[in-house]
This record gives structure tokens, sequence and C-alpha cells, in this order.
């Protein structure tokens, strides 16, 4: 009996011994190329998700990653924390068909890839694709995978917000994971200012409309700038629609927000009356030289190319600005004051501004229908969790910055899977770490880099930390702005509370019948009021499939 006891003892060991040596035979794969790892069906470990396969699984993936990820060491996306974590302690070898570097044309490449009918094995996309392949038999229901190998603290998420997963079933099966998002406090967007040039003026309380356009033109004739840096796409001026109690997509993405009118319809928010009180604002501010006279013309690069030029005083962007634009201001003004503070829109009589919340999923992970192995799948998306949210995983500083610095933390792409609590609760934290001095509270790695992060600007005045610490290091910042907005329930949520209905998939380029008349409008060639013809173009072109599907799914009594 003893013997026999010592033999299996021995065999086990063999086992593990011969897992670690296979699994410590890393190779990186070059973006393209495919892996040695076995694409056969391997039967997942059991017990713990940590546990790793007794072979190398082959798992292929795409991803877009945007440009400001950076590298050390020799490192890149084919060899570095997250790759070699997957494989040593996962035993899954992630390989890359392709990576959209810049994250521009993601979508479109990835509609190229399915049009071959060779799918990655896993892959992020958007509810209209996701559809797509589902009626196509393209992905797998993923049911059973979910429920059986993603981790408690995953299925957790759906605590937090029950209802986005749903958006992932279709005939209450599961066909993909919701990348999810940060959380709400991520929604509202502000109007950064220049902090210097605002200071100078005693930085003065901007409540109203009329505030705001009397410190502009004091800083336009101060500076020798203009007033409001936007993009040709309006994306960024359709920020400002909270000043005039109207709340706006983003044209870009040829995306509109629904809310309830006045009788209970939900419709477009360029269909509601309070826009056409922007639109002239907007014209307004064009002829007086807010907007610059050239930016029908100006890309998304030269729109931060003048903040970063120090042409225009005020730019409306999202709570990221600080990565965004702030080291290259602060560079080429040569000042350590010349970067840009997030504050709340004024409003046209000085009562509270609403911050806009829609509905903040956007993409969904899935498996392809080829996938021999999509418990790995599952075991990936465990890991981010792992590493980034987890309160009781220890990492060493070396991995701890591995992971993290120069925006590492994003490398997962299809299997960055996000806490939906992640950055109200980070904020917390953070905050009152910078404040007391006391880190015994940052339980995470993201608040162990974001607390890192602020105070490498706030004692070194190192732009690496500049946008982490506008983005939640101090009494102003734009978490604590959003957190005011959410905290007294001062909020327009969307009442398309999920994705566009499928419908939608109908209408082509609606959005180029708004941005074409808004375009004439603002800059004088066509009168406000010449805006009903064009929301009535927009109405016959799609627009009212659009709104009635909106009310057939979403305005239920």
């Amino acid at each position: 009996m003893k013997a026999r006891k010592l033999v299996s003892m021995a065999l086990a060991l063999i086992m593990l011994l011969t897992a670690c040596s296979a699994l410590a035979d890393f190779t990186p794969v070059p973006v393209g190329e495919r892996g040695t790892g076995t694409r056969e069906y391997v039967e997942p470990p059991e017990g713990d998700w940590l546990q790793p396969y007794s072979e190398i699984v082959n798992i292929r993936t795409v991803k877009g990653q945007g440009s400001d990820v950076v590298f050390e060491n020799g490192e890149d996306q084919s060899n570095n924390y997250w790759i070699r974590g997957w494989y040593n302690d996962l035993g899954i070898e992630v390989t890359y068909d392709w990576i959209d570097e810049g994250n521009t044309q993601y979508t479109q490449k990835l509609n190229m890839t399915i049009a071959t009918g060779d799918l990655p094995d896993v892959f992020r996309c958007n509810y209209v694709t996701f559809r797509q392949l589902v009626k196509a038999g393209a992905i797998q229901d993923i049911t059973e995978v979910y429920e059986k190998y993603a981790c408690q603290r995953v299925k957790d998420y759906e605590k937090t917000d029950p209802d986005t997963i749903k958006t992932c079933m279709v005939d209450g099966k599961l066909y993909g994971v919701p990348i999810y998002y940060y959380g709400v406090i991520d929604n509202p967007r502000y109007m950064w200012v220049r902090k210097d040039w605002y200071e100078e003026e005693g930085s003065p309380e901007l409540k109203t409309v009329e505030d705001f356009e009397k410190l502009a033109h004091t800083l336009m004739e101060k500076h020798g700038c203009y007033g409001i840096s936007i993009a040709n796409t309006f994306e960024h001026l359709f920020m400002t629609g909270p000043m005039f109690n109207v709340y706006l997509g983003n044209p870009d993405q040829g995306s509109y927000y629904w809310y309830k009118d006045a009788d209970g319809r939900i419709k477009a928010g360029i269909a509601h009356p309070e826009f056409k009180t922007a639109l002239t604002y907007w014209a307004k501010w064009y002829q007086d030289g807010i907007l610059s006279p050239d930016f029908v013309n100006k890309t998304f690069d030269d729109m931060n190319e003048d903040v970063v030029n120090g042409k225009a005083a005020f730019q409306p962007y999202y709570q990221w600005q600080g990565w965004q634009n702030g080291p290259n201001l602060v560079a080429a003004q040569g000042s350590n004051d010349a970067y840009m503070i997030p504050l709340q829109f004024p409003t046209i009589d000085g009562s509270q501004v609403l911050g806009q919340v829609g509905f903040p999923n956007a993409d969904i992970v899935v498996v392809s229908k080829d996938c021999k192995n999509p418990a790995a799948a599952m075991k990936l998306i465990n890991y981010t969790d792992h590493i980034m949210f987890d309160p009781s995983t220890v990492l060493t500083e070396e991995e701890f910055k591995g992971f993290t610095d120069g925006q590492r933390e994003h490398i997962p792409g299809a299997f960055e899977v996000i806490d939906p609590q992640a950055d109200m609760i980070q904020f917390e934290h953070v905050l009152k770490a910078i404040e007391t001095g006391d880190t015994s509270e940052l339980f995470t790695s993201g608040m162990k880099k974001k607390y890192g992060d602020s105070m490498m600007w706030i004692n070194e005045k190192n732009t690496g930390g500049l946008g982490a610490y506008l983005q939640q290091g101090f009494e102003g910042c734009a978490y604590y702005n959003a957190k005011y907005l959410l905290d007294n329930n001062y909020v327009k949520k969307t009442d398309m509370w999920g994705p566009p209905p499928e419908e939608f998939d109908e209408t082509v380029n609606t959005i180029d019948i708004i941005t074409t008349g808004v375009s004439e409008i603002i800059m004088g060639i066509r009168p406000v009021d010449d805006y009903d013809q064009i929301l009535a173009d927009w109405y016959a072109a799609g627009g009212q499939i659009m709104e009635d599907a909106v009310n057939k799914y979403y305005n239920v009594q």
C-alpha cells in the first residue's frame, strides 16, 4: 500500500516536472506567423482556473492597439509580460494574425478577415458584426464554457451590471462576453482649458454660456489664439451639447444619443428642439472667432496640434485628455503649468449641467466556431482580472511595472474584459492616498499604477504621470467632477440602454446629412431655420426607421 502510494506520488511529480519543462520553453512568435502550440482539443485542467494546460495550446487572435503603448528592454507585441504570463502560467500560446497599430482601422480589417472565412480563435467585435456572426453560425455558443471556466470574479461583474451580459445572448444562449467598461465615471465630458491662462485671469467660475464666451474672448485677445479646438468630424463640438440642454452622440462613429422628449417618445438628440439652440450659438461662435475659421478642414490630428501649439484656449474632450495632449503641450510650451484642466460645462441660464451617461459597452469577445479550446478564452479573460483588478493578487515590483508601465495594461486586447466598478473604486482610493500619504489601501495593480503615475507628476513633474494626475489626482480632476455629477444624480442617462436595434443595419451614413447641414449653418451658408428641412431629410433617409426601432425595443412601459 505504501509502495503504491510512493509510485503514485512519483508519477505525479514526473508529470508536474514534464509540464513545467514544456511551459518553460517559451519562444516568441512574430505577428502574422503561426505558433507551435497544439490547435487540437486539450482537456482543460481541473481545479483552480490558474492551473496550466498539460500541453501548450495555441490561440490565434487579432487586436487594435493604441499608439501610446510603449515597450522596454527589447520587448514587443510578441514577447512581453502578458504573452509570457499566458504561456508560463496558463499553458496558452497567444499569437496574432495581425495588429492594427494605432487602432484606427480595426473594424475594417476585421471585416476583411471575416470575408476570408479564416477567423481567429478569439476576437472582439461590435454589435453589428456580432449579430452577423451569430446569424452566419460563425461563432460558438459559449454558455457552458462561460459557466464552467470563467472565474467567479468575472461572473460577478453581472452583479454590478446585470443588463449588459444579456445583450450577448440570442435565444437564451450566450455567444460572447461583453468587454464591460471601467465604470460610468468615465462617461461625462468636460470643457478643458489652459491652466496657466485660466489662472492668470483669476480662475473665474464659468456658470453661464455668457461667462464662457467672455473668458474665451479675453484669452483670444491676450494670447492670439482662437477659442475652442474641434475637428471637422463634430465629435468634440457635439460634446458641448449639455451647455444647451441637448445630448448628442458621436457623429464620427455615426452614433446618436437617444432620450425621451416632452411627449415621452425617444428621439435622437439631433431631433430635440434644443439642438437648434445649440446651432444658433455655434454659428455665433464661428462668426466671433471662438471656433477656428478653418475648423471644417481640421482633422483630429490638426485639432490636437492646435492645442499643443497654443493656438486654442479650450478643448471639449473626454476624461483622458491629459494623456492625449498633456505631455506634448507641456513640452511645446516649455512650462509645467501649460496643460489643460477639466471644467464642468456652463449652461445658458447657469443651472446645473447634467453629465451624459450612455450605454457604455461597445464590444463583445467572441469565439470562432472552429476554435477547439474555447475554455482557453475564459482562462485568458480571467488572467486580465487576476493581474489588474483582483485585490488578492500579489506582484513583485518588476512584474507590476512589466504588466502596466507604458500603457501595457492594454496589451490583452480581446482578453481585456474590465471590472465595471474599477475606476470609481480606484479613484476613491488613489485620491485618498495622494491626500494622506497612506498607500496601504491601494490593493489593485490599477490603483498602484495610477497613484504612482500621479505622484511622478506631483513630485518630479515627469509628464509620464500627467494623464493620471489630471484624471484622478486632485480635487477638480476629471473623476472628481464626474463623481460629483453621479453622486448627486446630475446625469442624463440614455433611454437606449443597450446596443442599437438590428433595424439600424438597414440605414447607411444618415449622419452625413446632419454633419453637412450643420457645417453649412455654422459657416452662415444656410440659416438656422433650414435645419427643419435637414432633419426632415434625415428622417426620410433612415432616421425614421431608427427612431421607430428604438421606441419599439426600448420604450416599453
